[in-house]
């Protein structure tokens, strides 16, 4: 084949060889995004953000205790700290001991923590908890669409009801629950 023929054929393939190769770059990007696990750096500026969603998430989830599907009605009338999390999320361990202490100072003025597992299996949170107990109500999130439906993109994420069940604050990453300005901000919705 000489070179013109040559050149002539490569000219009549190229929108199919451009075609497909536009096809495998999208396969590509799908393949890379859906890689990306549900991970969450610590934040810039860590701390809690004014939320203000246009409509309120509905929880549903089971509890990993008591096995029975829990809402938000279940906890109406206490602020609350609802935490995503997962066992394989290093930036959820590091913030547990400090909103485990949260927990634990601020439960007699009406807090309540509930801690919403993203998608792992019962035993495998029980493991976990037998080695880094929680404090508070833990459940399961199994089809893992509850975070989604709260507005994280990643994990650790956490939002704050209050006791009125209003919409309050929400943290995107990491964060320490010890900090004076989120105690603070916590106590303002108790």
């Amino acid at each position: 084949m000489g070179r013109s023929a040559m050149e002539i054929e490569v000219r009549e393939r190229l929108p199919s060889m451009l075609r497909r190769r536009t096809w495998l770059q999208g396969c590509a990007a799908a393949v890379a995004a859906a890689a990306v696990p549900v991970f969450a750096q610590k934040q810039d500026s860590p701390g809690l953000q004014p939320w203000r969603p246009v409509r309120m998430p509905i929880l549903d989830a089971t509890d990993l205790q008591a096995g029975q599907r829990r809402t938000l009605d279940d906890f109406a009338g206490h602020a609350l700290v609802i935490n995503f999390w997962a066992t394989w999320c290093a930036p959820c361990r590091v913030e547990m001991p400090s909103l485990n202490a949260l927990a634990d100072r601020l439960a007699p003025r009406g807090l309540r923590v509930v801690t919403v597992n993203h998608g792992e299996m019962p035993a495998r949170v029980r493991q976990f908890m037998a080695e880094t107990p929680l404090h508070g109500t833990v459940l399961l999130d199994r089809s893992q669409g509850q975070m989604r439906a709260w507005g994280a993109q990643g994990l650790p994420a956490s939002f704050v009801v209050d006791a009125q069940g209003r919409p309050r604050y929400r943290a995107m990453g990491e964060l320490d629950w010890l900090a004076p300005q989120v105690v603070a901000a916590i106590e303002s919705v108790i």
